[in-house]
């Protein structure tokens, strides 16, 4: 069976499951800790600040919770972090999630796959590995994760995942760091035969232990990164996949959610998905941390219930749902919280991206017209 036809099948059971209020898709945060220092990282933090927020989850403690989210409808686990290598019972924890029958992928920035892990892969493969990639070259892990030695490692993870044939994708986010290198970042998806999911939009780093300040924190303005996801798509499509989207009226990206619901809340969070923080907190997806409720306190099943009936009364923003540009709009409740502090707040930093991203649509045709 084809990548895209188990994907088709994912949307399908997800959508279905999301009627019913199945959780049928769960995240595990193992660790907000990391071992890069990126500048755009919305979680990252030392284990002197985890103390003063809580504790990590045990090991045993998420085998028990992934039994009952098992028992409950869960198929499809995304194991995340921080960087969830990180964690020294990263493969016992694996391992045993794959004897409860589940469907895993992982979120890695491959730095970090030690010959316990390649074992264990090459005996137990994940369904899918998501790297995130950073640059094309020492210097660009250097400027934007502050340590250039890792690329290597990268580079020859990516190696050995393609060598044992498990699926692989390549993930970038843009800053004002490494925008100028979209072009390089495409080409070396290319040429290892890999696609490249980019993303020009950043979360405010809501959950880091710096918050308000956020010092170092990066991203593009809403008028760069229209470019550079214009650019992203000539690159990959050419001037068809733009005067595509211009017709169409759709947005730069799939929306990252994988599919949406309608009205109130346009994605999956809360109705076929969940997310598990590291120290305990049952969340709609990892960045709606305003909806919390703790299940090793209660129970898995009646937080779940909790979740969905929260979500389920989420309203956003009137100006949103009646915009007439909603549909070329990647926003969503997260970013609407993220952005204004509140559920219905307007989002302006997402307004003027998406006004700034029809904008450069049009340059760019009119550009191929002269």
């Amino acid at each position: 069976m084809e990548h895209t036809d188990t994907a088709v099948i994912r949307r399908t059971l997800q959508r279905r499951c999301a009627a019913r209020g199945i959780p049928v898709s769960g995240t595990f945060e193992l660790t907000p800790r990391y071992n890069l220092s990126c500048k755009m990282c919305y979680i990252r933090l030392s284990p002197e600040e985890m103390s003063r927020i809580g504790r990590e989850v045990t090991a045993e403690e998420w085998i028990a919770l992934a039994r009952d989210a098992r028992d409950a409808g869960l198929l499809f686990l995304l194991i995340t972090g921080g960087e969830p290598t990180l964690r020294k019972d990263f493969p016992y924890l694996y391992e045993e999630f794959v004897k409860l029958g589940l469907s895993i992928s992982i979120n890695t920035n491959g730095t970090l796959l030690t010959p316990e892990i390649r074992s264990l892969w090459h005996r137990l493969p994940p369904a899918q590995v998501n790297i995130t990639l950073y640059g094309t070259s020492a210097e660009d892990y250097a400027a934007l994760c502050g340590n250039g030695d890792v690329f290597r490692q990268v580079t020859e993870n990516i190696e050995w995942l393609q060598s044992e044939g498990i699926l692989l994708h390549l993930n970038t986010t843009l800053t004002p760091q490494n925008r100028h290198r979209l072009d390089e970042l495409e080409a070396f998806a290319a040429a290892h035969h890999l696609d490249l999911q980019t993303t020009t939009y950043c979360f405010p780093p809501v959950r880091r232990a710096d918050v308000p300040s956020s010092d170092g924190f990066s991203r593009l303005s809403p008028e760069e990164a229209a470019q550079c996801a214009v650019r992203d798509i000539f690159i990959r499509e050419g001037i068809e996949g733009i005067t595509r989207r211009i017709a169409e009226n759709a947005p730069a990206h799939p929306n990252p959610c994988e599919s949406d619901l309608g009205d109130p809340i346009r994605c999956l969070a809360g109705h076929s998905q969940f997310w598990i923080t590291w120290d305990g907190r049952m969340l709609p997806c990892g960045m709606l941390d305003n909806i919390c409720f703790r299940p090793f306190s209660s129970s898995f099943t009646e937080c779940w219930k909790q979740l969905h009936e929260a979500c389920a009364s989420i309203r956003l923003c009137p100006d949103c749902v009646s915009c007439p540009d909603r549909d070329t709009c990647l926003n969503c409740a997260a970013v609407v919280y993220t952005e204004t502090g509140t559920l219905d707040g307007r989002p302006d930093y997402m307004c003027r991206l998406n006004r700034a991203y029809k904008e450069e649509l049009r340059t760019v045709a009119e550009s191929f017209r002269k």
